[in-house]
């Protein structure tokens, strides 16, 4: 959801390139040195205009102005110093001075396409007049990421407990699962993981864009794109994860729609994993509006206030008409404080449909599809399988879902480029009602239903260039049925709610657009059976 004005970035990168110059006082003084910056502006937003520099482009060649305007002024500060008692001309002729001029706008030109050259050979521009035009129009995205990962269980774990439920309910039942019935909760695991995405996204004018991305990863997890390394060299599974039409029209460069049809990205904004993996792709269609209150950065809508809506099927049934469907909105506001400060405020509620498993009748089969698809660990669960074979076992959810949420990010650049940014966000489930779960599997289950995640990052907010770093520290407490344990962050406590703990992680760029993170996470159960679970992970990121 941006707009780009080149408008203001040439007008400034113009004014800068004038300005390093040791006779830009003078020049700007003529009528050719006007028509120079006239064509240097014109230039960049012919630029942007055919596609071919992007806002972060036009903004890093600022940035680069701006770096040899100052590095001229201190070199003309300090040969006015060794100067000073020179012989000063006080008149120069009109033919030097025409001189003069030719001479330095032969230089900035040079300088400007030396510029332009560089910045297009080091990130890989096109030249949109030697395309065709269906290839000036698609953008091709995608990153590597490489891991070494280590998992460590707690002594004291208790066994034969904690059951896997997907592998219990593709089986059957627990007998018939056999060893695969049951988590690993005592032998530590070390692997490594990869994951591989690449995605494609086109311009089909009218504001309308298509996105389509290719991952790696199992078929089955939504919530997870991971690829173990060591099955004797085999090809990693690559699935189709993001097919999307969207529409992103701007008015009066003060407000913007956003429409999504298809599989894409998370459309809510999120402080943490609390709820939603960052793995997690929506399928269906969402409606954003988004108004820029405070008039102070066209193109950046967040700067106001946004809303989010969204209807997302979930399990699709032929023979019923209670498929289960995903129903949720957001609403949120940013205010910004000076030029880089902003608070950010969200809240939103998200209600499951039909999630709740339903018992057969005695020897029936006909309610099996109200056992979901997957499950991690954690949430309340019940035996829906109703028949005279004790070695059969169906579990599904035993409560309703309907979640509040609100978060809560405060950005503070105080520190030069370095930010501090302390990030909240709450959850509780109000659709859980225990005379209901009682009613419906004949047992009572005490209500767990909250749960929340804070934490702090210090350094740059992103990372963009070499040895360019930040910390972070977050500390998160999940109630086994405050939110649905599928959905949820995989990494924390291996997956799933009744979790508590933290996680510490550092972030070092190695490039512009490859880094490292080392990451810590250890968790307990909130009040299950014991299970504490640290993780620790090492990733080699490559983005592109």
């Amino acid at each position: 959801m941006r707009n780009f004005r080149i408008a203001g970035p040439a007008a400034m990168l113009a004014a800068t390139l004038l300005t390093a110059s040791p006779l830009a006082s003078a020049a700007e003084s003529t009528q050719s040195m006007e028509e120079l910056r006239n064509t240097v502006i014109g230039l960049l937003e012919a630029l942007v205009q055919r596609g071919v520099i992007t806002r972060e482009q036009a903004e890093a060649m600022v940035q680069a102005a701006q770096k040899k305007a100052t590095e001229a002024a201190a070199a003309g500060a300090k040969a006015d110093e060794v100067e000073r008692d020179a012989v000063r001309v006080t008149h120069v002729p009109e033919i030097v001075q025409q001189q003069i001029s030719d001479r330095v706008r032969g230089d900035i030109r040079a300088e400007v396409v030396e510029d332009v050259s560089k910045l297009a050979k080091r990130e890989g521009w096109g030249v949109p007049a030697a395309l065709p035009g269906w290839a000036q129009n698609l953008d091709i995205y995608g990153d590597v990421r490489v891991r070494g990962e280590g998992a460590q269980y707690a002594d004291d774990n208790v066994t034969n407990y904690y059951l896997n439920f997907n592998a219990v309910n593709d089986a059957g039942g627990v007998s018939p699962a056999g060893v695969n019935a049951l988590l690993n909760v005592t032998e530590n695991r070390q692997r490594l993981v990869g994951r591989a995405r690449l995605g494609m996204a086109a311009r089909l004018g009218g504001a309308f864009k298509g996105d389509v991305r290719l991952t790696s990863g199992n078929i089955r997890a939504p919530n997870s794109t991971n690829q173990t390394l060591g099955t004797y060299g085999g090809r990693w599974s690559v699935n189709l994860d993001r097919a999307a039409i969207m529409w992103n029209p701007v008015f009066n460069r003060r407000q913007e729609l956003d429409f999504r049809f298809g599989r894409f990205g998370n459309p809510f904004v999120s402080t943490s994993e609390l709820i939603w993996d960052s793995d997690l792709s929506f399928e269906g269609l969402s409606l954003g509006y988004a108004v820029d209150l405070f008039d102070r950065s066209p193109g950046r809508m967040e700067r106001g206030a946004f809303l989010t809506l969204g209807a997302f099927p979930l399990q699709e049934e032929e023979l019923t008409t209670k498929d289960k469907w995903l129903l949720g909105g957001q609403l949120g506001v940013e205010l910004p404080f000076g030029s880089a400060t902003k608070l950010r405020l969200t809240g939103g509620y998200f209600d499951f449909r039909n999630i709740a498993g339903q018992r057969n009748a005695f020897d029936s089969t006909l309610l099996n599809y109200t056992a979901p698809k997957y499950l991690q660990k954690g949430n309340t669960l019940f035996d829906i399988r109703n028949d005279a074979d004790p070695s059969t076992n169906l579990y599904a959810l035993a409560g309703e879902y309907r979640l509040i949420n609100a978060n809560l990010s405060l950005d503070i650049a105080a520190f030069g480029p370095l930010h501090v940014i302390f990030t909240g966000e709450y959850v509780k489930n109000i659709g859980w009602k225990s005379d209901e779960v009682y009613a419906r599997t004949g047992t009572l289950a005490e209500e767990k239903v909250g749960g929340y995640d804070a934490g702090v990052t210090f350094g740059w907010p992103t990372i963009a260039e070499r040895w360019q770093w930040r910390a972070f520290m977050q500390y998160r407490y999940l109630e086994r049925d405050a939110v649905l344990d599928a959905f949820t962050d995989s990494d924390f406590h291996l997956g799933g709610t009744d979790a508590k703990g933290y996680q510490l992680g550092f972030d070092l760029g190695l490039s512009r657009a490859t880094w490292l993170r080392l990451r810590m996470l250890t968790a307990n159960e909130v009040d299950g059976a014991p299970l504490g679970i640290d993780v620790w992970q090492l990733d080699l990121n490559a983005q592109f």
